[in-house]
């Protein structure tokens, strides 16, 4: 899961790392002062890559500029992600490069990377020969040294001790942290020291018990870091893959689940979420359900719900009721329901949504069911 700059920055400040001054704001927040003389950058905050290209970097030069970018991003979707906060930063002058350290979870080590050169063509940079220069290196502090060592003889005279200094504050922040991913781009080489010109950090979910502090950055921000936080507090997996889809899906199993979204792309569908509702712990209480049916809620294009559930321990004559439960208590009642059922209760399930809910479509084959939804959501 990567953090937004903000947060990575935070984490990179702790660890050493120089920052530059800045501010966040949003549609709720009052208008901060803004950190010494322009010019400013205002940047997006939402957990993704590629925001320059997206439109989710600005640089302004008058306060009326700065107040404009901030109005244009709020409310914007950056790659399925709404910004609801604005970074407001003094802008740094001095040379843009790169540097990295990342799990590289096929070969069990670590990978340290860097280029003289970053900014937003690094992939582009990435592909000329010399552009990126990289060493593996074991998974601790010591080996990470060993490849900082390799990576500084061929530099000049003066860069070995700087990239030095940088890359062992970067190794304690990711090690600290168990991180998959700590991005430095660009690291900006100016008169007075190295300063973090953008934060990429993608943590580990499964750290977060081990790391409360990482973990009291999603709690803080449940909005910003929704998948998370409902995997955290709701104990499944709800992940918002297009706020403008209109095929919502309640499901269980990560492959079924996964399978199934390809199936209606396939198809020109638009799925809303990934779902992973784990039927085995609804145990007897539609709560869980009802919890999916109120995020779907929130979709502004919701034009269907497809319900497929292929039960082994499950007895489907269990889950059908609790679905009626939950579709009794749901925000949306009148967004038609299709079901896909096979295993252990069919039957029993069959006979029952049809005489609970008898225009909810009931299917076991799959072909028909992802027919019927493809041609309720389309427009």
């Amino acid at each position: 899961m990567l953090l937004i700059e903000a947060d990575g920055k935070s984490l990179f400040r702790d660890g050493g790392l120089r920052i530059p001054d800045g501010v966040l704001t949003g549609a709720d927040m009052p208008s901060p002062a803004l950190p010494g003389d322009g010019p400013w950058v205002v940047k997006a905050q939402v957990p993704v890559g590629g925001r320059g290209k997206a439109g989710g970097i600005a640089l302004c030069r008058t306060r009326d500029e700065v107040a404009a970018a901030v109005r244009r991003m709020i409310g914007q979707s950056i790659r399925g992600h709404a910004v609801r906060t604005c970074l407001i930063e003094r802008a740094i002058t001095g040379t843009e490069a790169y540097i990295s350290l990342m799990v590289d979870a096929g070969a069990g080590e670590v990978r340290l990377m860097y280029s003289a050169s970053g900014g937003v063509d690094i992939e582009q940079t990435a592909r000329q020969a010399g552009g990126i220069v990289s060493t593996s290196c074991t998974t601790d502090l010591a080996g990470v040294r060993e490849g900082i060592s390799r990576l500084t003889k061929d530099m000049p005279a003066a860069a070995p001790a700087a990239f030095t200094e940088v890359a062992e504050r970067l190794a304690h922040v990711f090690f600290e942290n168990e991180l998959l991913l700590a991005e430095i781009n660009p690291l900006f080489w100016t008169a007075d020291g190295a300063v973090v010109g953008d934060a990429k950090i993608a943590i580990d979910i499964n750290a977060l018990e081990r790391r409360p502090s990482l973990r009291d950055i999603i709690d803080r921000q449940p909005q910003v870091y929704r998948d998370v936080w409902r995997k955290i507090h709701e104990g499944f997996d709800f992940i918002d893959l297009d706020d403008d889809g209109s095929i919502g899906l309640v499901t269980t199993g990560a492959g079924l689940s996964m399978m199934l979204i390809d199936e209606l792309v396939a198809r020109g569908g638009k799925p809303v979420n990934f779902c992973d509702v784990r039927t085995g712990q609804l145990r007897g209480n539609p709560a869980r359900l009802v919890r999916v049916l109120e995020w779907l809620a929130e979709k502004r294009n919701l034009r269907v719900i497809f319900v497929n559930i292929f039960a082994g321990i499950t007895d489907l004559g269990e889950f059908a009721r609790l679905l009626v439960q939950a579709l009794d208590r749901s925000p949306i009642p009148d967004i038609p329901v299709i079901a896909r059922l096979v295993g252990t209760g069919e039957q029993a399930a069959v006979d029952y949504l049809k005489s609970a809910r008898p225009r909810l479509a009931v299917y076991s084959d799959m072909e028909p069911a992802l027919a019927k939804v493809i041609s309720v959501a389309s427009p």
